[in-house]
């Protein structure tokens, strides 16, 4: 009888551990399947990206009296140069890209003549502009709602 109950054990250590084993290998081929679908996933991500990407910059006009950017760029570029970022209510560009709608509040006089003074300078007009001044304090601020573009 204690020869039979040393086999048992020897038998129920052996079938333990090959059950481990058994665990240990099913677990790990699922992390690789995993990380073998995200890596997929993850690659067929980037290539529409990729495909995007190239799609924009084939539809996104690029205004050339601009000196090569958009009217968007250039009216990000001043109004980050003038601080105007926390004012600027609305920005909306045109399906061309050649014009945008802009809405800024609480400028100033110098601000705005500053602003088209360097828009200007790059080669984006104001087209049509509505002016409202109001009072603050004892100096006048203004809101404005501008249509930019690259025309005359």
């Amino acid at each position: 009888m204690r020869g039979e109950v040393n086999g048992s054990v020897r038998f129920l250590v052996v079938a333990a551990c090959a059950a481990a084993l058994w665990m240990g290998i099913f677990w790990l081929s699922g992390m690789a399947r995993s990380a073998s679908s995200t890596l997929t996933l993850s690659q067929a991500r980037y290539a529409e990206l990729h495909r995007l990407a190239g799609e924009f910059r084939v539809l996104a006009p690029v205004a050339a009296s601009a000196g090569g950017m958009d009217v968007m760029t250039a009216f990000a570029q001043v109004s980050a140069r003038i601080e105007l970022a926390g004012r600027v209510t609305r920005i909306s560009p045109t399906p061309d890209g050649l014009r945008c709608f802009v809405e800024i509040n609480r400028m100033y006089a110098e601000e705005l003549t500053e602003m088209v003074r360097e828009l200007n300078a790059r080669g984006i007009r104001v087209l049509s502009a509505e002016i409202f001044a109001t009072p603050a304090g004892g100096e006048r601020l203004f809101r404005l709602n501008v249509t930019l573009g690259t025309e005359a």
